[in-house]
């Protein structure tokens, strides 16, 4: 394990937005579009590299190279659609195997039949050559890593190639021969079937069709064969480019397959990955041929970047290769459960098989090997909670190989903090997180809930004393606490003696020091254990502190830092919550030396989606040391840190709000707050976003309808009409006169003495389909949501499909009236109209649509940072609405998404509670309002919102 260099804060929070440099690369096999995409942003990269600026925040070491990879700015989300038509499916391959005119069945081998953990073939060296080097004195990725192409020999064997390292590095026969079986024993452990293959395979055995396996490769066929054999593969014959001296790449080798099987070339049916020499050297020889693709084309598929990211990595430690291969393997080896989009994570499974799983099963690699704990320590100690799926992962990877026993023990700031602290009140003057709802009760509650004496301080408080804002009001707070100072001192005192009970058993009396796993950071459970057992206490931490760095001198113990010196927030958050097991923290402990669990709701969601985390983890490592098998104990890494680069590239880089995988995580936080917050929601804060639309709805495009089925029945229609600029009323009747559909029409307008003019101008005669009219005035109050939201509480039970609009006007932007008519002409023009109408009868589940949001009003917000959350506190208004709806508070930038201007087509069924409500008209500000701060900029923000928590999509449709 390497040092790291020196890190800023990770994702770059909003204090630290110039910690992130972005950086963009590519490689072949693109369709044109992507190609052309990434020559733009390497030439806009080019340019700002040579006017000496950075594209975006980026991460940089201490000698300021980038370590961050990203996208430029200016690319849009657009680059993530797939480009061209899927591949053939193995279904349809499976159908061509079931073809009479095909009688042979022949298969390309290594990315097709077998897989690498590995994302290149090469660097499994890197994995053999910690094995061989020290047992034969050699440095085999320096003989090894160019001795093919040194050769020069285009079809030679390894026995050749190792011939050749032989006479070039004065190897004696014996270590040649070693290496060289070394390496087949390497290949033949670490490959595997392909999933999807292997039932390809399976299907043409069971048709009784020949079976053969072509492959251009330096192992010979007898090994190639005995390869396939053990894996599960019984080949009727095996063509090998070093056997025949002719290739696939070229074509000869199907000459050589053609002679050696007879018969017509269409009744072979060839499959393999390799474009060129699997599909289109094969067609050219007649044979039927179809393209699988390898897990690497699989990849890339999802647009630029993706494969990338992982091998950039591999490419500063190479063991990064093996986990970030194997997890590849596991994501894109079965075509049906392969993601569409390779930079869209939608369940927490496949991101634990890229990201979570692979670092852990390498941290516990590093510990089962690392000699010096195993020659230091008798057992390793993982703290609670977040110890707790590193001690399970541990356990497995320990019994594949050996290392010193584990044991998850109960520990918890709030049940050592006695043993930091003279007293409590030193121990509460340093508390130091505000927040303005945490009041005196809350800090009783948390500390004293496991003891009488909060009942005591329960019953002696006055209902104003327990009320003050703790952080606000600490002085005072401690004051009242002053007086019972003594059965303070007293409860803390019992936590203490059984702290101390608890700890005799956890920790043997025949060590003289211990060694304890917690995530980080500032040392205070060394500290605090130390005290207890009176021993030395070290560390393994994955990140560490200044402040610890000090109690470890002071103290003299160690702390071993997995992941490098530095911030990673919020990495750290994420992994903390996802470490953790699923329940409360421990605040004490019991008579019966047990630890207390603090009692809180955990939701069916976040059980189920922490089970997913934790089950997939375990078995990332035991299909990993299963896999790797005698081999496992060589892949530790050397850079464990740059594990944060997928985490970086899926929560950050990518439009598709992955980072919307945990809202369901919600530990409270009851040291610091009152209301307990979700991961997402956590992590949100830490992230510097490309823009303001990054990471919400508006960028992600999945929420973008497309390909609408025509012709559908529709229900009842309704639509709404706020006229406050009566004039607009003839430019909404020229789009109504051509509504292709029956429709009722409500019209608000703000002068009653218009109501006959109204009715004139909105008159059947000119709006043919138009059934029913209803115009009445309200007062000139909140806008056109007041009228739209109170005024249409009555009606909505009727019809099926609604649309609200008004006369917008905008005066305060030029283009106002450019933007009304980007409103009307995508929400009640006709050739819309039916395809919003169809959508809506195809997706019983749609619950909103609307159009995306006008181009220069975006410009506009995104040159003046103006926030979709509002500028003037309408997502904490809009946190208390949806409240008082009785709906989840929390909003999370990835489901913010909206209409700009509050027109929408809704089914008044997914937005109920915004129609049914304790909402008054006096809670909306008087006119004239600003652009901000009222009532009705928040509602604006929450029919989408409403409608998600109804469980209804929230689409926009396409420009």
């Amino acid at each position: 394990m390497g040092k790291s260099p020196a890190h800023g804060n990770f994702f770059a929070g909003k204090s630290e937005r110039n910690e992130l440099l972005t950086d963009t690369r590519t490689g072949g096999g693109r369709s044109r579009l992507d190609v052309a995409l990434w020559k733009i942003a390497r030439e806009a990269r080019r340019i700002c590299r040579h006017a000496g600026r950075v594209l975006g925040p980026g991460r940089k070491d201490g000698k300021g190279k980038n370590l961050s990879k990203g996208f430029p700015e200016g690319l849009g989300t657009e680059m993530f659609f797939r480009q061209g038509p899927d591949f053939v499916s193995p279904a349809h391959i499976r159908a061509m195997i079931s073809d009479p005119a095909v009688k042979i069945v022949s298969f390309d081998v290594f990315d097709t039949l077998l897989v690498r953990p590995a994302l290149q073939p090469r660097d499994i060296f890197h994995l053999l050559a910690r094995r061989v080097n020290a047992l034969y004195g050699v440095d085999f990725i320096r003989m090894r890593w160019d001795a093919e192409a040194e050769l020069g020999r285009i079809n030679a064997d390894i026995h050749e190639i190792y011939d050749f390292m032989a006479e070039k590095h004065g190897l004696d026969a014996r270590t040649r021969d070693a290496l060289l079986e070394e390496e087949v024993r390497c290949e033949t452990t670490l490959l595997s079937p392909r999933p999807d293959a292997k039932e390809l395979y399976d299907e043409a055995v069971r048709l009784g069709k020949r079976v053969i396996a072509v492959s251009d490769m330096y192992l010979p066929g007898e090994i190639i064969a005995d390869i396939l054999r053990r894996k599960g593969f019984s080949m009727d014959a095996v063509y090998v480019s070093c056997d025949c001296a002719a290739r696939k790449s070229d074509g000869a080798l199907y000459d050589v397959v053609l002679a050696g099987e007879g018969g017509d070339p269409s009744e072979i049916l060839h499959v393999g990955d390799n474009w060129e020499s699997d599909y289109v050297q094969a067609i050219r020889k007649r044979l039927t041929a179809v393209w699988l693709p390898s897990v690497a084309e699989m990849c890339r598929r999802g647009g630029p970047g993706y494969e990338e990211i992982f091998a950039d990595s591999a490419k500063e430690d190479p063991m990064w290769s093996l986990y970030r291969g194997f997890s590849l393997n596991r994501v894109y080896g079965k075509w049906e459960s392969a993601p569409a989009h390779a930079a869209r994570v939608d369940n927490l499974r496949r991101f634990a098989e890229l990201d979570i799983a692979p670092l852990l099963t390498a941290f516990c690699i590093f510990l089962v090997n690392d000699r010096e704990i195993r020659a230091s320590y008798g057992k390793i100690h993982f703290a609670s909670r977040d110890g707790w799926l590193p001690y399970q992962v541990y356990s497995h990877v320990r019994a594949a190989l050996g290392g010193l026993p584990g044991e998850y023990f109960m520990a918890g700031r709030r049940a050592y903090y006695p043993f930091l602290y003279r007293d409590f009140f030193e121990f509460a003057a340093e508390l130091s997180e505000p927040e303005e709802s945490y009041t005196l009760h809350d800090l009783l509650k948390c500390y004293f809930s496991d003891s009488p004496l909060y009942d005591l301080l329960e019953n002696s408080l006055s209902e104003q004393e327990k009320g003050l804002q703790f952080f606000a009001d600490k002085g005072e707070c401690l004051n009242i606490l002053r007086r019972f100072e003594q059965e303070i001192a007293a409860c803390l005192e019992e936590k203490r003696h059984r702290a101390r009970a608890y700890y005799r058993n956890i920790f043997g009396s025949s060590e003289k020091r211990y060694l304890v796993f917690d995530l980080g950071y500032s040392g205070s459970i060394g500290k605090a254990l130390s005290a207890v057992t009176g021993k030395p206490v070290d560390k393994i931490y994955f990140w560490s502190t200044e402040k610890n760095e000090k109690l470890d001198f002071e103290q003299g113990t160690r702390t071993r830092v997995f992941m490098g010196n530095g911030s990673y927030a919020p990495y750290n958050l994420l992994l903390e919550e996802l470490f953790s097991s699923c329940e409360g923290g421990c605040i004490g402990f019991t008579d019966e030396q047990t630890g207390l669990i603090e009692n809180i709701h955990i939701s069916d969601e976040q059980k189920r989606d922490m089970h997913d985390v934790h089950s997939t983890c375990i078995e990332y490592a035991e299909d990993f040391m299963s896999c790797l098998g005698e081999y496992a104990q060589y892949a530790v890494l050397e850079k464990p840190w740059l594990s944060c680069e997928v985490s970086r590239f899926l929560l950050k880089d990518s439009p598709f709000c992955n980072l919307d995988l945990f809202h369901n995580i919600i530990f409270p936080d009851p040291v610091y707050r009152r209301l307990s917050m979700s991961l997402q929601k956590k992590m949100e804060y830490y992230i510097c976003f490309k823009n303001e639309f990054y990471g919400t709805g508006f960028d992600n495009p999945t929420n973008v309808i497309s390909n609408v089925p025509r012709n559908i029945r529709s229900g009842r229609v309704g639509i709404h009409i706020h006229l406050y600029n009566h004039v607009l009323s003839h430019e909404i009747v020229r789009y109504l006169q051509d509504f292709p559909v029956k429709f009722d029409m409500y019209v608000t307008i703000t002068d009653g003495m218009y109501k006959k003019t109204i009715e004139n101008i909105f008159n059947r005669a000119f709006i043919p389909l138009l059934e029913n009219l209803l115009v009445f005035p309200v007062p000139n109050r909140g806008r056109d949501i007041a009228p739209w939201i109170l005024g249409m509480r009555p009606y909505h039970g009727d019809y099926e499909i609604f649309c609200h609009i008004h006369g917008k006007e905008s005066s305060h932007f030029t283009f106002g009236e450019a933007w009304r008519k980007y409103l009307f002409d995508n929400l009640i023009q006709h050739e819309k109209v039916e395809t919003i109408i169809d959508a809506f009868c195809h997706n019983p589940g749609l619950g909103c649509l609307f159009p995306p949001i006008f181009g220069e009003l975006r410009e506009f917000m995104l040159s003046h940072n103006v926030s979709p959350f509002g500028v003037d506190g309408e997502e904490a208004m809009g946190e208390k609405l949806l409240a008082r709806m009785g709906l989840n508070a929390e909003i999370r930038r990835s489901e913010l998404f909206f209409s700009p201007g509050t027109m929408l087509w809704y089914r008044p069924e997914a937005l109920r509670q915004m129609f049914t409500f304790d909402l008054r008209l006096e809670e909306f500000g008087e006119e004239p309002i600003t652009v901000g701060g009222d009532v009705a900029h928040a509602l604006e923000r929450l029919p989408s919102l409403v409608a998600s928590r109804n469980g209804y999509m929230v689409r926009s449709l396409s420009a």
